[in-house]
């Protein structure tokens, strides 16, 4: 009966993740993204391309494209393997979500983080999805680092260095996926001073840390990597660094300015009122209070359900200020967090992972892949240090938990919604997708048209987006100019994108103008989209999210 009760709660999150991977399935692929590099790059890497030579990574960190075309050696090149793969991440994600809270908190607020975390991250039916995301980079890095965490709190509690040393080997792994988690394992080395540890302890600590980034060093020299080319690469990587389009994407979704600011204000409101609510009501349980805590979750379930913007506003916006909370709540409680080296290592690693969202957390950006840990550090910081006492801190439980319930719910319903839509499926040998009606009508003819009318051995080079096109037709785009958004178009710049096309030749070039909501041959595109309509001849052209046109080499 004790094993049962120790179970429960993984059978509940299994049964619901098994239904959600069903649901899901093919239906959270964006094809007017550049999503399709995570497919195309490792397909590339696994055919002998070579990573920051041919391939231009604006992640800069190189395990994800490695390991995924490790993977592609052995398993069928299909968009199912990279499905297989982005779920057995989230099943690392979850498990640790579920195995950290539990370090701190009961069962059922434990079960309940990871379901919230589950809905709201994993099965988001939009490009920040964990399942087939819109960088395996960062969820990689962040199933890493969360497995760093987990490994480290277990060294907090037992002092055995097999602990610590296999938290900063993953520590190091999850910096090699993306560089915002360099700064979680500065946090790891930075913590000696509070954990204190004998010398042979950090060196140890330092070679376990290093040993995947080394690693994968020696995998990109033997690919064939010097020097020349990680030189061209930084310069590259310097000009998008630095041009307009990226500031203005991260000013609009990440920097604290006026509208991010006031966004957190409202949505710290929101919560506030509604932790209140759900706090006063959950305090005892007469028949008045009982009643009303009914009617509460009867006005938010239906208000959800027939207002759709108010399903939106909870689904996307609800966390923007949980950076700042976490923060604020920890500062104020600083002399007990020294004290408690556990919640001390939890809360820090929230925040320092958090930093990519640069303290404002657009939950419909990068901040969703940096919610799960933050959400954990607040409801452990809470009933921690603010809500002490027994009766208070099962309140506090049952009123958190009721929140993140009805957000789950919020979440569920908002994907739903994006998967009824994609009612139509496209099915090629190397992948199924859901798309709606009008996107099918715009797909379907160019991958037909493209696996009749062109040879496997061409050269197809997609613009506007779109990179998936290459991967669903099996059809090899050029070396470092495979395919460009507007924030790498600015990096390389007309001229030097001309010239590759020149030297290159691609056999056929497809371009999607207005397949990003802009059109590309009257805006970034425009002195590259002239070039081409003067050296290709125009092969078919469809009319979809905006005119598409297959042009052939004359």
């Amino acid at each position: 009966m004790e094993k049962l009760k120790t179970y429960k709660p993984f059978f509940v999150i299994a049964v619901l993740f098994l239904i959600n991977i069903f649901i899901f399935n093919g239906k959270m692929i964006n094809i007017h993204t550049d999503f399709g590099r995570e497919l195309l790059f490792s397909k590339m890497v696994s055919q002998g391309a070579v990573l920051y030579k041919d391939i231009f990574n604006t992640f800069v960190c190189p395990f994800s494209y490695l390991f995924n075309a490790f993977v592609l050696k052995f398993a069928p090149v299909n968009i199912s393997t990279f499905y297989f793969l982005g779920a057995i991440n989230c099943t690392v994600i979850l498990s640790c979500i579920y195995f950290i809270s539990r370090k701190f908190l009961s069962t059922i607020p434990s079960t309940v983080l990871t379901i919230f975390v589950m809905y709201y991250c994993c099965f988001y039916a939009g490009l920040m999805n964990f399942l087939t995301p819109y960088s395996y980079a960062v969820v990689y890095g962040l199933g890493a680092c969360l497995v760093s965490v987990l490994l480290y709190l277990k060294f907090l509690q037992t002092d055995k260095k097999i602990f610590l040393y296999a938290a900063f080997l993953f520590g190091g792994l999850s910096a090699s996926c993306k560089y915002e988690f360099c700064l979680y394992g500065l946090f790891l080395f930075a913590f000696f001073f509070v954990k204190k540890c004998d010398f042979k302890a950090f060196l140890l600590s330092t070679a376990a840390f290093i040993f995947v980034p080394l690693l994968c060093g020696v995998v990109l020299l033997f690919q064939g990597l010097n020097f020349a080319d990680i030189s061209a690469y930084l310069l590259l990587l310097k000009d998008f660094l630095h041009q307009p389009y990226l500031k203005q994407v991260y000013a609009i979704t990440c920097y604290l300015n006026k509208a991010s600011l006031i966004s957190s204000l409202k949505t710290f409101l929101a919560a506030g009122i509604l932790f209140a609510l759900m706090y006063k009501l959950y305090e005892n349980n007469n028949s008045i209070v009982k009643f009303s805590r009914r009617a509460l979750w009867l006005v938010l379930i239906l208000a959800v359900i027939f207002y759709f913007p108010l399903t939106e506003y909870f689904a996307y916006g609800f966390f923007g200020f949980l950076t700042y909370a976490v923060l604020i709540l920890a500062l104020f409680k600083i002399n007990e967090l020294k004290n408690n080296k556990d919640v001390f290592f939890l809360t820090g690693a929230a925040l320092v992972v958090s930093l990519k969202s640069f303290w404002f957390l657009s939950a419909n950006f990068y901040g969703r892949y940096f919610l799960p840990l933050l959400v954990v550090a607040l409801f452990v910081v809470l009933k921690r240090f603010y809500f002490t006492q027994q009766e208070t801190a099962q309140v506090f439980e049952k009123a958190f938990c009721a929140i993140l319930i009805f957000l789950s719910f919020s979440a569920f319903r908002l994907n739903l919604v994006g998967v009824v839509l994609k009612e139509k499926k496209l099915t090629t040998q190397y992948g199924s997708i859901a798309l709606t009606r009008a996107e099918e009508n715009e797909l379907k003819p160019i991958v037909e048209y493209i696996n009749n009318n062109t040879d496997e051995h061409q050269k197809l080079v997609v613009l506007g987006q779109a990179p998936l096109m290459n991967f669903l037709t099996n059809r090899d785009s050029i070396p470092l100019y495979s395919h460009y958004d507007e924030a790498i178009a600015g990096a390389y710049g007309s001229e030097r994108i001309i010239k590759a096309y020149e030297k290159y030749k691609p056999d056929f070039i497809v371009i999607y103008d207005g397949a990003d909501e802009n059109s590309y041959c009257e805006s970034y595109g425009k002195t590259v989209c002239k070039w081409v309509f003067s050296e290709y001849v125009k092969e078919k052209q469809i009319i979809g999210s905006g005119n598409v046109y297959i042009m052939r080499k004359k």
